[in-house]
């Protein structure tokens, strides 16, 4: 049986990310993936739910919690279309995620609103041990996202 590589889950993230954006939200995705299988999917939806908390790897992160009926996820990789944000960083730490998967991060994207955030930089300072992994289809995630921002003015 085949492994499905990182590339296969950042072109299904991708894929979600394109879905949602007709929805009004912010065209980011998460999966959760644990022993080759995707265990939860999260996309962006602060704006269709009204709640600032739901970006797409806090949502990845509760939907992996509730199928897999646990409030840890270790042994699973997150991968999602752009970089997580500090709140979204200790989310993934706090269920026990050890790898993370990038397309776009902030730097990529030269957003002025995360200041010299970067979620490796953050991992470090905050004495956590969480692999990255970027670089996987950084162009396609970027592009959406600025596609995204032109057509609506927005940044997030």
């Amino acid at each position: 049986m085949m492994t499905k590589d990182h590339e296969h889950w950042m072109d299904m993230a991708l894929a979600l990310a394109r879905a949602v954006e007709a929805s009004g939200n912010t065209p980011v995705a998460s999966l959760v993936v644990r022993d080759g299988e995707e265990i939860g999917r999260g996309t962006n939806e602060v704006t269709t739910k009204r709640d600032p908390i739901l970006h797409a790897e806090i949502v990845a992160i509760q939907d992996a919690c509730k199928r897999s009926g646990s409030a840890t996820l270790e042994g699973a990789v997150l991968y999602s279309t752009m970089e997580p944000c500090p709140m979204c960083a200790w989310g993934i730490r706090c269920a026990g995620l050890k790898q993370v998967v990038l397309g776009a991060r902030h730097a990529d994207l030269k957003r002025t609103d995360m200041g010299t955030y970067a979620f490796d930089t953050f991992m470090i300072a905050t004495g956590q041990n969480v692999q990255l992994v970027s670089g996987i289809r950084t162009a396609e995630c970027v592009e959406l996202r600025r596609e995204w921002s032109a057509r609506t003015g927005r940044v997030v």
